[in-house]
């Protein structure tokens, strides 16, 4: 049975402090060379395209796939102009406008921005190209350090005549890959991934009401994942029920629509089975019967995901 109750499915950890090399990563330096001389010594520079433009135009997993096996999806969104080795400006396409933030450098290539860490992997004129970095307690997890961004220069654009959307978009990879993991969950339902297009319901009756769920927005895109992205919740109110109750619980929601229950969510102190019982009921008497459910689906595959449902019956 999986735990909804304690599975935090968290990606990158990424934190606004300046960070050091896992010490097994890190190679002394001979001689007394203190720490601001390595950072001096190894960091990189930006002075060779400040104030250039560049767009965002990959953002992928070491793997080459813009996917990872839990369903997330890296989307590249940023665009950002190097001010100064101690400035950038960034564009937030929420707020749609720039906003002008604290560039750090550090050594090894290092820097952070806009709450994120990077190595620099390239940096011309061109393109840019970073490794993100997960960051933890100032140690870099390099085993979780394996997303890539790639930038191209707004000039470089337009003399190519290159269509920054088509360069965004999912591949062919990025499809058959879904298409195994939702083959994978099918089967195995400890293989359920998050579904991009979340389940839908719709009340088939004036006595039922349903509020789906949404995924807020941030100001400025960043790496974090979503929790609303993995465990969408869903309110549903019946009036005219056969008694006043209200119940929490993890629901499965297979590739042809069909709700499977999962686990409780709300304290049990007395008869804990009954209760599921109850539940079970509910769901076969009310929303089997009330609800038309879509299932949810990534890149236009249906697939099983899971949903929290808070149900609330009404008798009068």
């Amino acid at each position: 049975m999986l735990n909804f109750r304690f599975s935090r499915l968290i990606l990158f950890v990424l934190i606004l402090f300046s960070c050091r090399q896992n010490p097994q990563k890190t190679q002394s330096v001979p001689g007394t060379e203190t720490n601001e001389q390595l950072i001096e010594r190894t960091r990189t520079t930006f002075k060779n395209v400040i104030n250039i433009p560049y767009t965002e135009v990959y953002r992928r997993f070491a793997s080459g796939i813009s996917f990872n096996a839990q369903g997330f999806q890296l989307k590249p969104s940023w665009k950002i102009t190097f001010l100064s080795d101690t400035s950038v400006s960034v564009f937030s396409p929420i707020k749609l406008r720039y906003y002008n933030l604290p560039l750090v450098l550090d050594h090894d290539s290092m820097f952070s921005m806009a709450g994120a860490w990077f190595k620099a992997r390239k940096i011309s004129k061109d393109s840019l190209r970073f490794q993100v970095l997960s960051v933890r307690n100032k140690i870099i997890n390099w085993k979780n350090s394996n997303v890539y961004v790639t930038f191209y220069a707004e000039d470089y654009l337009k003399k190519q005549h290159v269509n920054v959307e088509k360069l965004r978009s999912t591949t062919k990879s990025d499809t058959a890959y879904i298409q195994k993991l939702a083959d994978a969950s099918a089967l195995d339902s400890t293989k359920i991934f998050a579904a991009q297009q979340p389940v839908s319901l719709k009340s088939n009756s004036a006595n039922v009401q349903v509020t789906n769920a949404k995924t807020k927005a941030k100001d400025l895109n960043s790496y974090y994942i979503p929790e609303t992205l993995f465990y969408p919740e869903y309110n549903v109110t019946i009036n005219k029920a056969y008694a006043d109750f209200y119940h929490s619980f993890a629901v499965r929601v297979d590739a042809k629509g069909r709700l499977h229950f999962v686990e409780p969510m709300e304290t049990m102190v007395d008869d804990p089975e009954n209760t599921i019982k109850v539940i079970k009921g509910i769901m076969d008497g009310y929303l089997a019967h009330y609800l038309q459910i879509t299932p949810g689906k990534t890149l236009g595959i249906p697939h099983d995901s899971l949903i929290l449902l808070v149900v609330r019956g009404n008798k009068n």
